[in-house]
């Protein structure tokens, strides 16, 4: 009776749960950084959590093909790699921001709805009070610290995704060894 050897799958999960909460940790208190800072509005500042999303996803990606998987990697576990370090990192950062709008600061969501008015007159100064409390009612209904909240976790996990589909053309890097034809 022949054996075949055992060959050891290797999951991505610990990985991803690894640079997930790094990914979430470092979120979390560039968030607390600009509220702190009071430039949660800033538009510019929104791109640095991009950057440092693509960087860890990077990074979270090559590690486990590096040094968990042996050097390898398909394009399907690079995808997944990305896309659970991604929604691990959304669950803390949704949790992370309901606690911000719900309990440290309830207000922050007026001075939010505040300077989308302001910014609604700069851009047309035309509009009409109704108009204007129209737009800013329709808002408020979407600005609730729960609403938010599934927000940042919906938006975090579609970003994740979209960054995993690029990063995973780079990153993959298929087995060409005799031996991976049997596995």
């Amino acid at each position: 009776m022949e054996t075949t050897p055992e060959i050891k799958k290797n999951s991505i999960f610990p990985n991803a749960l690894n640079y997930g909460i790094i990914l979430g940790i470092i979120s979390i208190i560039f968030t607390i950084i600009l509220y702190v800072l009071n430039i949660m509005d800033n538009k510019y500042a929104g791109f640095v959590p991009l950057i440092i999303l693509i960087a860890v996803l990077v990074v979270g990606i090559l590690n486990y093909r590096n040094k968990i998987n042996g050097g390898f990697i398909t394009y399907g576990q690079s995808l997944g790699t990305g896309v659970l370090i991604g929604l691990i990192s959304s669950v803390l950062v949704a949790l992370f921001t309901f606690i911000l709008y719900q309990y440290i600061d309830p207000d922050l969501i007026g001075s939010l709805l505040s300077k989308t008015e302001e910014q609604m007159l700069e851009r047309n100064p035309n509009l009409t009070d109704e108009q204007i409390e129209m737009a800013v009612n329709y808002t408020k209904k979407f600005t609730t610290p729960l609403w938010l909240t599934i927000s940042a976790f919906f938006w975090t996990t579609l970003v994740a995704f979209i960054a995993s589909l690029v990063i995973s053309i780079f990153t993959q890097k298929k087995d060409k060894s005799f031996e991976s034809n049997f596995r």
